[in-house]
């Protein structure tokens, strides 16, 4: 029976002050779900527990009410020196309850949200705990330490994780008595969003990448974070490349090839952006992907005070073309906003979004809209 699972969540004296504070919370980020902007990447949350640490990635992107209201969450403060208070090998961990009996919750509820590619379908898929009733779900939470393909559908999927997840199959073992509470605490001190955000890759990590052989190719991955260090690490078929920024060029002989970034923060935090690359010899047939709805060409380059900007795109849609420095760091933006079909001109005077002369080098001009993105190396001579 499913209620054996579910937990109660019930609204404290401060009700009116808390449902509030949730109101504004929810309008805002039904404000983002609505209009419609670029996307800012992904977000990751870590655990620190007395039985080790873990990290999940959350589908924001793809259930932005659920997994914004956990990040908030998880930003003020609210799930630290919680415990476990629910365990059932080879089912489940719960945690969320401020209580520790799982009858506790933040004061207010939030809706469900269901998308059809996130499922129960592995040990460390991260979703919301709630009642019976619909709409129910509020702070608590559970991993699961199986597939549960009987829970898609009713309860919301909005993270996996992705480190450490030995750890939360070992909170999973932990003796409970008869009401599936762990004999021994297994506290959490600390559940906080990780400052590492994966923005965009180039070209696309989802098909092949088919090139013909001794074609310069551009590869890119863009990432960013507000305190943390970035290291970027490639491997081309396992073997170390000297390249340490986020993007790089590159030729390849005939044949199939693997190329690899490890994007590593210093805030304990890696991703791996892997492309799968075959390489046809010269005047191959090639399985040519359909003409891009985008455009960018620069030039002269390189320049010298004032480059031009060419951008071009095949219907209306949200348009932004901005500048990066080798650290994947964004100097300059360009333009930001709806664009109408047709081609248009923009200028870049080397200058930083405060005026500031930038240094002679090596930047990357991104032009990034809904239907995909253009990269162009520039250098700026003086």
């Amino acid at each position: 029976m499913l209620d054996s699972f579910l937990c109660k969540e019930i609204m404290n004296t401060d009700v009116l002050e808390t449902i509030m504070k949730f109101t504004l919370r929810l309008f805002c980020i039904m404000a983002i779900v609505l209009i419609p902007v670029l996307s800012e990447g992904r977000i990751f949350a870590r655990w620190h527990t007395s039985l080790g640490s873990f990290s999940a990635e959350l589908y924001d992107e793809l259930v932005p009410i659920t997994a914004l209201n956990f990040r908030d969450l998880a930003n003020d403060g609210f799930y630290n020196n919680l415990i476990f208070h629910r365990v059932i090998e080879g089912f489940m961990i719960q945690d969320g309850c401020p209580n520790g009996t799982g009858t506790g919750g933040p004061g207010y509820n939030i809706q469900d949200e269901f998308h059809p590619d996130l499922l129960h379908d592995s040990a460390g898929v991260l979703a919301m705990a709630r009642t019976s009733a619909p709409n129910s779900a509020g702070s608590q939470y559970y991993i699961t330490l199986a597939p549960q393909p009987h829970l898609d559908g009713g309860y919301a999927v909005f993270g996996r994780i992705i480190e450490g997840l030995e750890n939360v199959m070992a909170i999973g073992s932990v003796p409970t008595n008869a009401q599936d509470r762990p004999i021994t605490p297994v506290n959490i001190f600390q559940l906080r969003m990780l400052d590492l955000h994966l923005l965009e890759f180039y070209p696309s990590l989802e098909e092949t990448l088919q090139i013909e052989a001794n074609t310069m190719q551009m590869f890119v991955t863009q990432a960013y974070t507000s305190e943390a260090t970035l290291n970027y690490t490639w491997y081309l078929n396992d073997e170390l490349l000297p390249d340490d920024m986020f993007m790089i060029e590159r030729t390849f002989s005939s044949g199939n090839h693997t190329l690899r970034c490890n994007i590593a923060s210093s805030d304990s935090i890696a991703f791996d952006a892997i492309w799968n690359i075959q390489v046809s010899s010269a005047n191959a047939d090639l399985q040519i992907a359909s003409a891009p709805q985008i455009n960018l060409k620069a030039g002269p380059n390189p320049f010298g005070d004032k480059i031009a900007i060419q951008c071009a795109s095949t219907k209306e849609q949200v348009v932004a073309v901005a500048v990066f420095n080798l650290r994947g760091q964004k100097v300059r933006e360009l333009q930001k906003g709806a664009q109408k079909q047709g081609s248009w001109e923009l200028e870049w005077d080397g200058c930083d979004n405060r005026g500031h002369e930038l240094s002679p080098g090596i930047y990357l001009l991104k032009m990034k809209a809904e239907s995909g993105s253009l990269f162009r190396k520039i250098t700026k001579l003086r």
